[in-house]
């Protein structure tokens, strides 16, 4: 696993959130079964003292071609989650704490004439070939203020448990997220139907198109990374010295990849790259060859 110590300012936060997650995910105690749809088993659960139940997506990949890291990067990367999630509006990240760790910004849409809802918060990840575990929720911290035209919601917890199978990849949602503001109650019920189904919706992404390339290991420093679905163009941002590599998936790119970097010498073998001699602020795109 992949989880880096941190003092950030909120590192304490993060990890539990993130722990929390892990506990939600383990099992289905004390999760109430509420239907399937899509091939995704819906479930809630209510939370002591507040009137927002959590609910919970579970999906199943039937596939051996992906990995658990894939399709979470398929599930955290905002260029593919424009393509998956139909409420996506924008998003930013506003600080990388490490490689895993982020503090953002995102803003979802909503039917008229309901304001858009915005939300601040931190993701945190726990990542591994065959388990994943991401865990994102809101923060207060007062480096982003109100932006015009969007009501600041409270994403209370949400993340993803993403785990090798013998069928496949076991695609896992939860969330309880306080919209805030005024709502119709019918709307309400309705995001807490929808919501859940993005367990499936990342899987069909990955299905029809395969994943964005993934970071593998790197011994330089991660400053941030993009993905453009449109382009099918990966950016990422690097420093110090070291090298890198990355995988991309043949279905993403059926005539491989060209890259193009700021300093380092690539070396493409298969679906694997490999840059060696970063040296100082590097920029690399992979995109279509």
């Amino acid at each position: 696993m992949t989880v880096l110590e941190s003092n950030n300012r909120h590192a304490a936060t993060n990890r539990k959130n993130l722990e929390q997650i892990k506990t939600l995910t383990a099992d289905l105690s004390g999760w109430e079964f509420s239907q399937e749809k899509d091939g995704v088993k819906l479930y809630s659960k209510a939370v002591e003292g507040s009137s927002i139940p959590l609910v919970r997506g579970d999906y199943l990949l039937k596939t051996t071609e992906y990995t658990a890291e894939q399709v979470a990067v398929v599930a955290t990367l905002p260029g593919a989650r424009s393509i998956w999630d139909e409420k996506f509006h924008s998003s930013e990240v506003k600080e990388m704490f490490t490689q895993w760790e982020s503090f953002f910004w995102v803003r979802l849409n909503t039917p008229w004439p309901i304001s858009n809802r915005d939300f601040v918060g931190c993701n945190l990840r726990d990542m591994s070939r065959d388990l994943c575990y991401i865990s994102m929720a809101s923060v207060q911290d007062d480096t982003v203020g109100a932006v015009s035209g969007c009501v600041r919601g409270n994403l209370i917890c949400s993340g993803w448990k993403l785990q090798k199978v013998d069928e496949g990849i076991q695609i896992t949602y939860v969330t309880q997220v306080d919209l805030a503001g005024s709502i119709p109650s019918s709307f309400l019920r309705n995001v807490q139907l929808q919501v859940p189904l993005c367990a499936g919706k990342v899987a069909d992404y990955i299905s029809n198109y395969g994943f964005p390339p993934v970071t593998g290991e790197l011994s330089c420093t991660f400053v941030k990374e993009s993905f453009d679905h449109a382009k099918r163009e990966h950016t990422v941002q690097l420093d110090g010295q070291g090298d890198a590599t990355w995988t991309f998936s043949s279905k993403m790119y059926p005539n491989g990849v060209k890259v193009n970097t700021s300093s380092g010498q690539v070396n493409i073998s298969g679906t694997t790259i490999q840059l060696s001699a970063i040296n100082g602020p590097t920029t690399v795109t992979i995109s279509k060859a």
